[in-house]
């Protein structure tokens, strides 16, 4: 087997990228940890700034990079429910702020997805981009599958997330500065609200109280967008 076929052999295997994917995410982790913890120098932020390089150069559709690395997308899903725990450690101050809570969720959750495919319309998207931009704020394995029953673009749909996410954990906490928010349970709900997991990765640096809100709010706002955004797209 000469050198072209070796890389390209290695290049087209499932387990070279998950390796490379894994070490890209271990080395935003340690950058992330030498800079202080820097807000813009956010662990996924470095992975991502590694690895499109490299699928570039190595010319690999995504498709075929997102089948590769589909063991990874598998455990979103136990590592999602696994946020359970801050939330039943803080169930007492859940249950007061209930009320909050729902109010929040429901005009938070409408004027996210509203106000994002507003911006497209007034650009002249097309109607695939809307509906994949409507789940921007659902963690990944939800938008997959709301992706599908709403008819988006699955792959653009996860793009989108990405980058809201990537955008909440950046600058999630200068916007609480400058809007003098001092809350731990507003700024986990915000930052779940909006950013789902890599939002709630970022509470989880504020304390567990902000943890317990941030996964609570990827959850509900998870569940509201996957039951009613079908129905609703499907009166459109």
């Amino acid at each position: 087997m000469n050198v072209d076929a070796l890389i390209a052999y290695v290049m087209n295997t499932p387990l070279s990228w998950i390796i490379i994917t894994l070490s890209a995410y271990k080395i935003g982790i340690i950058i992330y940890e030498k800079t202080g913890k820097h807000a813009l120098l956010q662990p996924i932020v470095i992975a991502y700034v590694i690895m499109l390089p490299i699928l570039i150069v190595a010319q690999i559709p995504y498709k075929q990079y997102f089948e590769s690395v589909s063991i990874l997308h598998f455990f979103l899903g136990p590592a999602t429910v696994a946020l359970a725990l801050p939330l039943y450690k803080n169930l007492k101050l859940i249950q007061s702020y209930f009320l909050p809570i729902l109010i929040t969720l429901a005009f938070g959750g409408i004027f996210t997805i509203l106000s994002a495919v507003a911006i497209l319309w007034l650009f002249g998207a097309s109607k695939i981009t809307m509906l994949s931009m409507t789940t921007k704020s659902v963690t990944a394995p939800i938008t997959l599958i709301t992706a599908h029953d709403i008819g988006a673009n699955a792959a653009l749909a996860i793009g989108f997330v990405v980058i809201t996410g990537l955008l909440g954990a950046l600058f999630g906490t200068f916007i609480f500065k400058l809007l003098k928010i001092k809350h731990d349970a507003a700024k986990g709900f915000a930052l779940g609200l909006i950013s789902h997991a890599v939002g709630t990765a970022r509470a989880f640096e504020i304390s567990e109280n902000a943890a317990a809100f941030s996964a609570l709010a990827m959850g509900l706002i998870g569940v509201f967008i996957a039951v009613l955004l079908p129905i609703v797209i499907g009166f459109l």
